[in-house]
């Protein structure tokens, strides 16, 4: 059997039809613990695409998953942000870069912030 290359979502049983509606798969996860077993779980079972975590359930993972996520580029983990807060341009840009290094193994700059 070859490993699957989808994207799969988890988060709260109140935001999974949505990403279903969308065609990703939903995972719901109601607690860390849980989020945290589905994650091991699709990565045991040999998970290959995108794996999305609901990022306030995500931050709370151990740092041990953590790190092991953050390295991960099979299957690709990313935090799905919450929407609740405004996020501040400069850390917009932060999290659009640090995913483009992630995922092209290389650091690209946007314009002049590293000058």
């Amino acid at each position: 059997m070859q490993p699957s290359t989808r994207i799969v979502v988890v988060a709260p049983p109140e935001l999974t039809p949505g990403f279903k509606l969308a065609g990703a798969t939903a995972l719901e996860a109601t607690t860390v613990a849980e989020a945290e077993a589905a994650v091991l779980d699709l990565i045991g079972g040999g998970e290959r695409g995108v794996i999305a975590v609901y990022e306030p359930l995500m931050s709370r993972f151990g740092p041990a998953l953590r790190d092991r996520l953050i390295e991960s580029v099979a299957p690709v983990v990313v935090a799905l942000p919450s929407g609740l807060e405004v996020e501040a341009d400069a850390s917009r840009r932060a999290r659009l870069a640090a995913l483009l290094r992630r995922a092209v193994g290389y650091h690209i700059t946007f314009g002049e912030e590293d000058r």
